[in-house]
């Protein structure tokens, strides 16, 4: 006669894969590290980002534009199905808009970062229109600040140009509005 129930069942062993991959990785030379994590980054585009941010990686103006203008579709990218509702948001693109809008002004490059203030002023307060409550305005203005204060400082007549494209493409009104009427009074 078999007894049922009597035999336990199996346990599956939780085994910790980071002791296995470290162990795996200590076996490649420094040349086939390289060559394996260059790899990775050029198919996964979060990684790049990661490595350029962790080691301080110096960007020729050219692409940190084509980076910024990415972060800035990242960052106001959202689902046209999911108007009026509070939507994800790519909070990390935002910052990254801001922190290279904010060296393309140190950079001395203020055309491109006016230019890209201006797409994602279109851009940005089109996602604000479109969603519940614009939880993402004060990142936007975050991102703006920089370029604004950079114009002011420059001034003359393509500042008041600006701020007149800033405030048509600006489609809630309310985007930075108080910095840009301070500057296009002040120019």
């Amino acid at each position: 006669m078999v007894k049922k129930g009597t035999k336990k069942p199996r346990k599956h062993a939780r085994t910790d894969r980071f002791p296995l991959i470290e162990k795996a990785l200590r076996k490649r030379t420094k040349e086939k590290l390289i060559e394996m994590i260059m790899m990775i980054a050029k198919d996964q585009a979060v990684v790049a980002r990661e490595l350029e941010s962790r080691m301080d990686v110096e960007k020729p103006a050219d692409l940190l534009v084509a980076d910024v203008s990415s972060a800035i579709d990242r960052a106001t990218d959202f689902d046209d199905n999911m108007i009026n509702y509070n939507f994800d948001v790519d909070w990390q693109a935002y910052k990254d808009v801001q922190n290279g809008l904010s060296q393309l002004v140190e950079l001395g490059h203020l055309e491109d970062a006016k230019s890209l203030a201006l797409k994602l002023m279109k851009d940005g307060s089109y996602q604000v229109e479109c969603s519940d409550e614009g939880l993402m305005t004060d990142d936007l203005s975050a991102c703006l600040r920089p370029v604004i204060h950079a114009v002011k400082a420059a001034g003359g007549d393509e500042a008041t140009r600006w701020v007149n494209n800033m405030q048509i493409a600006d489609r809630v009104g309310f985007i930075c509005d108080k910095e840009l009427a301070e500057l296009r009074d002040e120019s």
